[in-house]
């Protein structure tokens, strides 16, 4: 083989080589966009004393975040907090309300929020926080947790009521204004005006634990959560 034709051979073998080198530095299927972008890291938690009541609120509001959007357009399009007639005063967050006694404060990354519209960053930490109303006043909630189930998941809430010395189970649902006992005051009949069918019944828990027989007599604590869920026979 020629000297010329020898050249020729070897440049083509660098360009090849050039050429290969270049396109796995830019790597299969990268068009210049952010890998993950999709991620927002936003983490949100809904506190009452001591318990965590968020769910799977998080989730939606990491779905529902553009950026660029303010905090309240951000809580408004995920559907996590249900807001008055003004736009701004806080009716329940994910689906747990509080006493006329109690407010909701809220903090993004640690420090307590007092612009709506400012703009909330990717990777934010949001905290919906219950206290009393009164400034200084002691913070000793009870929680009722209406669980409606499969069947009637509309009726699933929770509303944070303050405690009282010797509060009972049977206390608690007769003064939540919500529940309607049967003449023996341990029947549960209704539930925010749900009368179950043939085939279901309501069941009670306290603290994840079934209530039998004269339960509904218990004292309760701070911090006790009282479940009504509805169930099949």
């Amino acid at each position: 083989m020629s000297t010329k034709w020898m050249g020729r051979l070897l440049l083509c073998l660098v360009f090849i080589i050039t050429a290969s080198g270049c396109s796995s530095v830019l790597g299969p299927g990268n068009t210049g966009g952010s890998a993950g972008s999709g991620s927002t890291g936003l983490s949100f938690s809904i506190l009452v004393g001591e318990r965590e009541m968020a769910g799977t609120s998080g989730r939606l509001l990491n779905e529902a975040y553009i950026e660029g959007n303010s905090i309240i357009e951000l809580l408004r399009k995920s559907g996590i907090v249900t807001f008055a007639a003004d736009g701004y005063s806080i009716l329940e967050v994910n689906r747990v309300a509080l006493s006329q006694d109690m407010m909701w404060e809220v903090q993004v990354n640690s420090k307590k929020l007092t612009d709506w519209n400012s703009t909330i960053e990717a990777g934010a930490a949001i905290v919906f926080s219950a206290k009393p109303s009164a400034a200084g006043a002691l913070f000793q909630p009870v929680i009722l947790t209406v669980n409606g189930g499969s069947e009637q998941p509309e009726l699933t809430h929770s509303h944070v009521l303050s405690f009282t010395e010797d509060l009972s189970v049977k206390g608690l649902m007769k003064n939540s204004g919500m529940i309607k006992l049967a003449e023996n005051n341990k029947t549960v009949l209704t539930v925010m005006d749900y009368t179950p069918l043939s085939s279901e019944e309501w069941k009670l828990k306290v603290n994840d634990k079934a209530l039998l027989g004269n339960g509904v007599d218990m004292k309760l604590r701070p911090q006790d959560k009282l479940e009504i869920s509805l169930v099949l026979k």
